[in-house]
């Protein structure tokens, strides 16, 4: 997809329900949205499960004090530039409001007509005494893993959408 389809169809209510879907979050939601200056503001309230393939499911469960994670991404979406930085707060659990700080930046560069390359940057910090550099791994290839999918979903997003 190029650079300019994949912009417009990105943060559209009908992308992100497509995108809780694939990656099989319990809740996808925009709770927030501003634009002005080519500029869009939103927050995004995210509910995922807790069976994470990176993290066992005893030390998961023992962190994490329940069956899923809460936190809200604020998103900064530059309409002409192909780029959004983005940063999260943890919700739930309580344990980890302030001890986790993911934010990043997501950029689009086109490569041709119908193709582009998708460079997202991340900054993991997570300080848990004695586990926090484990799991900031653990996260990353996590993130490596997604990244790949994305990719994947973008192409059955399409490929639905020619139908």
């Amino acid at each position: 997809m190029s650079a300019r389809e994949l912009w417009k169809i990105l943060h559209t209510p009908e992308f992100d329900a497509f995108t809780a879907k694939e990656y099989e979050l319990k809740e996808y939601r925009e709770m927030e949205r501003s634009t002005a200056h080519g500029l869009t503001k939103r927050r995004v309230r995210i509910v995922a499960g807790t069976d994470l393939s990176y993290i066992p499911w005893g030390l998961a469960h023992k962190i994490l004090r329940g069956d899923e994670v809460v936190y809200e991404e604020t998103q900064y979406k530059y309409t002409h530039r192909h780029e959004m930085r983005w940063s999260t707060e943890w919700i739930e659990p309580p344990l980890l409001k302030n001890k986790i700080r993911v934010s990043g930046t997501l950029r689009l560069i086109p490569i041709d007509e119908d193709r582009c390359k998708r460079i997202r940057d991340m900054s993991i910090r997570i300080t848990l005494f004695g586990i926090g550099s484990i799991l900031e791994g653990r996260v990353a290839e996590q993130a490596r893993k997604t990244s790949e999918k994305f990719c994947r979903m973008v192409a059955k997003w399409k490929a639905a959408s020619l139908l």
